[in-house]
């Protein structure tokens, strides 16, 4: 080598080969699951209502993975083979095959778990439609990577030369499904306004949910505990020892107005706040709640809630049951 040559950049090589296989990868898997999610919003499962991609907010990740990661992909493929067709790249290096094969590994890696675990949803009781449209989604993106990557180490020397028209059609197809996926995604989520109106209405259940158990360890779980009456205030709850609740519980998040609190008579009282979504409309906002003080026998159906002020008369159980968690 002359003292004038410079030496070739295979760490650059390195460097976008791994960047568009890396996205790939990235944008293969949100596009499987944003599929996924959008099959379950229309082929709903009694059995998965809390289950994966049984809320909006799982799908959120999923569509923005997509929608950063293809556009990094498709740039970043477009330049690798400009690249490679004015010879400023090398086509036929270790570093190029090394990479192809590792992630024709993952991939085939990815397919193999991805089918367990389809298989385990399908013997565990899921919907035998919703496990065939998930299998054929599963099916069908895992193809394209592989013979995505298959035609490039088999057939793309770094010639400037007719890729073929079905190639060409096979291209245009994944760009056709990817911004379907990501226009259906957006259609049937709810938009950032109603999302965060969501979260403020589950921190206001939350909070109700921690004065419900708050107010039956003041009243007392039997004769040798608690102070044996409803409080007086919610403010009485934070200046008894035996209680721990945060005082932003007392409050709603959003306005900073506390809680409505009153006792209806020894044993019931009533909480009410102003919710800004309609639980029974969307079931996207679900919170691991725990289980109330004896609901059943006091007839306490949860704190499902309209739009607006709404108030829930709750019961204290003389003799609780403490739940098995």
């Amino acid at each position: 080598m002359s003292p004038t040559t410079k030496p070739y950049n295979y760490a650059r090589d390195g460097f976008i080969y791994l960047l568009s296989y890396a996205t790939l990868l990235i944008s293969s898997l949100a596009l499987n699951f944003l599929i996924k999610g959008i099959i379950n919003n229309y082929v709903p499962d009694a059995l998965d209502k809390t289950g994966f991609l049984a809320n909006n907010g799982e799908l959120i990740g999923f569509l923005a993975a997509l929608l950063i990661g293809f556009p990094i992909f498709l740039y970043i493929n477009v330049l690798a083979n400009k690249m490679l067709i004015s010879k400023k790249m090398v086509h036929d290096t270790g570093v190029r095959r090394w990479l192809i094969y590792l992630t024709l590994v993952v991939v085939i890696l990815i397919i193999i778990w991805q089918l367990v675990a389809l298989f385990m949803a399908f013997l565990s009781g899921t919907l035998a439609i919703r496990f065939l449209w998930h299998t054929l989604v599963t099916l069908l993106i895992a193809g394209a990577v592989l013979g995505y990557q298959w035609w490039h180490l088999m057939f793309f020397d770094g010639s400037k030369k007719d890729s073929g028209s079905l190639f060409k059609l096979f291209e245009w197809l994944i760009v056709v499904v990817v911004v379907g996926a990501l226009v259906w995604g957006f259609m049937i989520m709810d938009s950032p306004a109603v999302q965060r109106a969501k979260r403020f209405d589950d921190m206001r259940v939350n909070s109700l949910l921690s004065l419900q158990e708050s107010v039956q360890i003041f009243y007392g779980y039997d004769e040798n505990s608690g102070n044996h009456r409803l409080p007086a205030d919610l403010n009485e709850l934070t200046n008894d020892p035996r209680v721990y609740l945060e005082k932003a519980s007392l409050t709603d998040p959003a306005t900073d107005q506390s809680y409505e609190y009153k006792i209806i008579d020894e044993t019931n009282y009533e909480l009410c706040a102003v919710f800004e979504t309609d639980s029974s409309i969307s079931k996207s906002n679900m919170i691991s709640t725990p289980r109330s003080f004896a609901p059943e026998l006091a007839g306490f159906k949860g704190f499902d809630h309209g739009i607006g002020h709404t108030c829930f008369q709750l019961p204290v159980a003389v003799n609780p049951i403490i739940p098995v968690k």
